[in-house]
């Protein structure tokens, strides 16, 4: 897990440094692709270190993401991530979606349905997980683009809705 601490470490060294008048700073995480999957992981297992996340494409469950990913790509991730049969209880705890109940803070998931690296499923079960916590946050789905948005107005709907989310919560 000592992989992935520099998630954590972002969020103290702008707490501590960029405050003002004595005040620590209302943090945010926003990223897409390993970038979300890094975002779902500040929100969930380094709970408390953001104050609102937006993951774009993010793996929320790195087993089920190498069950259900592209079979062109599977090989490829399971060299990069670990092999879900030898690195099963690794792969486990470093899933977000294992560290759900920990989440404290607004989540946005933004997901592109037709996405072959990072399937639709990744958002929608992390999805539910918030719901079923009625925790804050929302889904957005795009059923035109794959992972991450190419059409234009998919890109500004993207980055609109991440600006006033994180606004909205952040201020």
């Amino acid at each position: 897990l000592g992989v992935i601490t520099d998630i954590e470490d972002a969020a103290k060294y702008i707490r501590a440094n960029w405050g003002k008048n004595g005040k620590a700073p209302k943090v945010g995480i926003i990223g897409g692709s390993y970038g979300g999957y890094s975002t779902l992981m500040g929100m969930t297992m380094f709970a408390g270190a953001y104050d609102a996340g937006v993951s774009n494409v993010g793996i929320s469950n790195l087993m089920t993401f190498l069950m259900n990913t592209a079979p062109y790509r599977r090989i490829l991730r399971i060299s990069e991530y670990g092999d879900p049969d030898k690195d099963r209880e690794a792969l486990i705890k470093l899933s977000p979606t294992t560290h759900i109940n920990k989440l404290k803070a607004p989540l946005m998931v933004i997901q592109g349905v037709n996405d072959p690296r990072v399937p639709v499923g990744e958002a929608l079960q992390m999805y539910k997980e918030l719901e079923k916590r009625r925790s804050p946050g929302c889904l957005i789905l795009f059923p035109d683009e794959g992972h991450g948005a190419a059409k234009r107005s998919n890109i500004v709907a993207t980055i609109g809705h991440s600006i006033a989310f994180l606004e909205k919560h952040l201020k």
